[in-house]
């Protein structure tokens, strides 16, 4: 009787301790899952990529997009066509719900600057003109749901990029997702106030 008494106590104990292992795996299964979903295109950027790859983003936009430019002014700049001025004012008067808020860390009088920073759903902040190592440019829409990143050698012409795609992504899971794979950079635009 004793050792009946003993075996159902080991059997419930090892059957418990078998479901929490299973419960455990389908968490840490679902978790990985939602990682696999996001999608990453790595490629060379050039000022035309760079324009094509900005439309795509702000035309994808439904509420907000934040706009980091390490750079300084030059020639081709993306800041400096009036395809893309003319995109993110259309952006503006067609949907009254999106944002714009960009960091440059250099103040040039270029034209995105000059034609928008006075509309009210633009916020345009300046750095100190510090220039780190590396040259950092990120777009960011609607808290995450798509990126496109860049990072690079001051004055390099190997210039790589990511865009980052979280749209397949579960929304239950959307948050903690880009959190863990956009952590430094939204960090860093809520250190300079345009998060």
């Amino acid at each position: 009787m004793n050792n009946d008494v003993i075996w159902w106590v080991v059997t419930l104990l090892v059957g418990a301790w078998v479901i929490l292992c299973m419960i455990a795996a389908i968490v840490i299964l679902h978790r990985g899952w939602a990682f696999l979903r996001v999608t990453t295109v790595v490629d060379r950027n050039s000022d035309k990529t760079a324009t094509k790859n900005f439309l795509a983003l702000l035309q994808d936009a439904k509420e907000n997009m934040v706009v980091y430019d390490d750079g300084n002014k030059m020639d081709g700049s993306i800041y400096e066509e009036d395809k893309v001025i003319d995109a993110v004012r259309r952006k503006l008067s067609e949907n009254p719900k999106f944002r714009l808020s960009c960091y440059f860390n250099v103040d040039d009088d270029m034209p995105f600057r000059r034609v928008l920073e006075k509309h009210e759903r633009v916020r345009i902040v300046t750095g100190s003109g510090d220039r780190p190592e590396d040259d950092v440019h990120y777009k960011i829409i609607d808290g995450g749901i798509k990126a496109h990143i860049s990072r690079h050698a001051f004055a390099s012409q190997e210039r790589r990029y990511r865009v980052i795609d979280f749209t397949k992504v579960p929304r239950g899971r959307l948050p903690h997702v880009v959190d863990v794979l956009l952590e430094p950079y939204k960090a860093h635009a809520l250190s300079v106030g345009v998060w």
